[in-house]
């Protein structure tokens, strides 16, 4: 069985992937869901300075810290950033890494570099108090409407530095054996794009019948998929 490292996206926590972890734990996995600094639970630690290289932190200490080895680790939408970070970092400590859906980072530039002008106008639309983003709307989500006001209450602003951070360094997506799973109903043309740009890198590529976040939609099936991946 393996070991999972299911890693949240903007504005959420590790709360998100509960029925997915369970799912997971339930064929016999061990999995680790961690909320990252200032978000989720942790909301009351957040504090201009926090970013890209704060959350790359997060998740190298998880992996230190609970002596994790051959782990596979799972990105989702922002997170594709801080895990493409923790593969050029701690490729030894991985079995493979799987993006959700997740933005495929490009060296040395920002999250809001590879999603381009459309994003950088709705980045500054949501931005509050300078150095805060509020949640975007919820179709960008796709939270299924039975499960849109539960989503909607947890949601936490998120930094913009976590946005307008470059990459540190260089990103080379053949360091750990990488998956890509597509959401085909996913509203962002940006992370669309990211199921041809990971079949360009030679990343094998699955798709879900969903939108953008398949842990609230279908997680049983993101569940058999991850299983099936590890």
């Amino acid at each position: 069985m393996a070991t999972f490292v299911l890693v949240h996206g903007a504005f959420q926590g590790g709360w998100v992937w509960r029925e997915v972890a369970a799912a997971l734990r339930g064929r016999g996995h061990e999995v680790f869901a961690p909320t990252l600094s200032g978000c989720g639970h942790l909301h009351h630690g957040a504090r201009e300075g926090l970013g890209l290289h704060a959350y790359v932190q997060d998740v190298d200490g998880l992996l230190q810290f609970e002596g994790l080895d051959q782990a596979v680790l799972v990105a989702h939408s922002y997170s594709g950033m801080i895990c493409g970070a923790a593969m050029m970092r701690a490729a030894h400590l991985l079995r493979r890494a799987v993006f959700v859906d997740a933005l495929i980072p490009d060296s040395n530039a920002s999250f809001a570099d590879v999603a381009g002008e459309a994003f950088r106008h709705m980045l500054e639309a949501h931005r509050v108090n300078g150095w805060r983003v509020r949640p975007w709307p919820l179709p960008v989500f796709g939270a299924p409407p039975e499960r849109a006001a539960w989503f909607a209450q947890r949601l936490c602003d998120f930094p913009l530095a976590a946005f307008t951070a470059p990459f540190p360094g260089e990103f080379d997506p053949s360091a750990v054996e990488t998956s890509f799973i597509a959401c085909r109903h996913t509203a962002s043309p940006f992370i669309r794009a990211m199921a041809g740009k990971a079949a360009k890198l030679g990343w094998p590529v699955a798709e879900l019948d969903s939108a953008h976040c398949p842990m609230l939609a279908c997680p049983a099936a993101l569940a058999d998929l991850l299983h099936e991946q590890a």
